[in-house]
């Protein structure tokens, strides 16, 4: 089932990552354009070694709430802890645009489009 990011009237496919192997590489090392985002559930914290573009980083707690945006955040870096933060989500550069803190994402799925 495929899900999105209803942002506007964007949509932004996303994938929610469970296995070890592909929450431990994500957007490491990936050299093509970066077209759909990253869904990490039950994460507070995150870091971008080795990914070699800019992404956008939003954390929301369980019911989706925005707790923080991190806009065009380049490589080496990291992101710190949040205290109620559940999900992070990995974005291409710009999708972020229009989001606020303490907004609720909008989360869709292909049957409720």
């Amino acid at each position: 089932m495929e899900k999105y990011i209803k942002n506007g009237n964007n949509k932004i496919k996303f994938k929610t990552v469970t296995k070890f192997t592909d929450r431990l590489k994500g957007f490491r090392f990936y050299l093509y354009p970066i077209k759909e985002g990253l869904c990490y559930p039950k994460k507070k914290m995150i870091n971008t070694y080795f990914v070699c573009q800019k992404l956008d980083i939003v954390v929301t707690d369980k019911e989706n709430n925005i707790l923080a945006i991190y806009p065009s955040i380049r490589t080496e870096k990291f992101i710190r802890p949040r205290l109620k933060a559940y999900y992070i989500y990995l974005l291409p550069e710009g999708s972020s645009k229009g989001l606020e803190n303490y907004d609720k994402l909008r989360i869709m799925t292909k049957e409720t489009d």
